[in-house]
């Protein structure tokens, strides 16, 4: 096999004539033409290899070995001997009127499924941000035909379209996001979820305790049970903790303070899972509040109760917890007691259906980290379609 077939097959350019490749500092040149061949005339349908003329054409395809690739095609115009109709010759991954090769467009696709904004795909495909943002634009994410049985609700910091908040729907069983919504009020997301057909099948939904969301499931999916993802609540006894331990840090005289080095981490820490000079250090901060010390109590009682193996023995714990809390009198501790009040049917449902919204938390942090990248998306159609196209293509480990 000779070079020039060799440099045919790796440009996927059937009966290509290489003339030369020449190396830039920024990019590759091939120069090349096709062999020539017989066509049917698109007219009459006549064939015919007579040619009429050459022209030169520069087009742009995907990088090869960290460079841009640049064609530099001689590209034959035929004419027919019968009707004097004149066309060109076809090349199966260039589109006729374009300068940038199909699979170069295909390639900014698969791109587009990585947390790279688009101005750094432009300069790598070597194309201009315009028509990186076009080509996006061509893919359509519509909206779902049916509801899974189970759901996850959670919001994100999206700042698009006016709108502080945007909303996340997932399927946490399939691990997938089925759709973003453009704002997160009550009245939006049940309009949104009452036009399923389906919507009176679905099971569980697993939301934080926003009472929006919660009224919002509770109008537009009936048959549904709902879920309060029970490791928000876990955070409620973290923040009492943490509250506890800034008040007493702060009233100790200078001298003491530095007993006090780190102690979030080592107060937080399961007790379990100290050293023996971890647990030395946490036994000495204890020591300085009476409040601090059931509040650690406190805090190790919740880690023992989001272990509960079913919804009996949550129940009993969580009834437990909630009395020793009430009878500390402790202030730091209002709001766990209030959510306690309000919740804990639907938090004690997580040791039933245990679904928890860790896979949507997951999902918003990713778009966190592409709206830093992306240097942020104002348009919600935009956003969407990103958020889509990066979660729903992506390869399975």
């Amino acid at each position: 096999m000779s070079q020039t077939d060799y440099i045919s097959k790796l440009l996927d350019i059937e009966d290509a004539v290489v003339d030369g490749v020449f190396h830039e500092p920024e990019h590759v040149t091939v120069s090349f033409s096709l062999k020539r061949r017989i066509y049917e005339c698109p007219d009459c349908g006549t064939d015919t290899d007579i040619v009429h003329d050459y022209r030169i054409q520069i087009v742009k395809d995907v990088p090869v070995m960290g460079k841009g690739l640049i064609w530099r095609y001689r590209k034959r115009r035929y004419v027919c001997p019968l009707c004097g109709k004149k066309f060109y010759e076809r090349i199966h991954i260039l589109p006729k009127y374009h300068r940038i090769t199909s699979r170069t467009c295909f390639y900014s696709f698969v791109k587009l499924q990585d947390r790279v904004c688009e101005k750094q795909i432009a300069k790598d495909l070597n194309v201009s941000q315009s028509t990186i943002h076009r080509w996006m634009n061509m893919l359509e994410y519509g909206k779902p035909k049916i509801l899974p049985k189970v759901l996850s609700i959670d919001e994100f910091k999206g700042d698009a379209d006016g709108e502080k908040f945007q909303c996340n729907i997932v399927d946490p069983v399939k691990k997938q996001i089925l759709d973003i919504l453009p704002e997160r009020s009550e009245d939006y997301l049940a309009h949104y979820l009452k036009g399923f057909p389906n919507a009176d099948r679905v099971e569980c939904v697993v939301i934080d305790m926003n009472q929006g969301y919660f009224r919002a499931v509770r109008d537009a999916l009936p048959n549904a049970r709902i879920v309060i993802d029970k490791f928000h609540v876990a955070r409620y006894s973290t923040w009492a903790l943490e509250n506890v331990r800034k008040r007493v840090q702060k009233a100790l005289p200078d001298e003491y303070r530095k007993y006090f080095k780190r102690s979030r981490l080592l107060l937080l820490k399961k007790h379990s899972k100290l050293s023996v000079e971890e647990s030395a250090a946490v036994n000495t901060m204890l020591d300085f509040s009476k409040e601090l010390k059931y509040s650690y109590y406190f805090k190790e009682r919740f880690y023992d109760f989001l272990t509960s193996k079913d919804r009996d023995e949550a129940a009993r714990k969580l009834y437990e917890i909630n009395l020793l809390i009430q009878n500390s009198g402790i202030m730091e501790y209002r709001p766990l007691i209030s959510v306690i009040k309000n919740w804990s049917e639907y938090i004690l449902n997580a040791f039933e259906f245990k679904y928890t919204n860790g896979f949507v938390e997951g999902t918003n942090n990713k778009i966190k980290v592409l709206k830093r990248i992306a240097f942020s998306y104002r348009n919600f159609e935009n956003l969407r379609r990103r958020i889509l196209h990066m979660e729903r293509n992506k390869v399975a480990p």
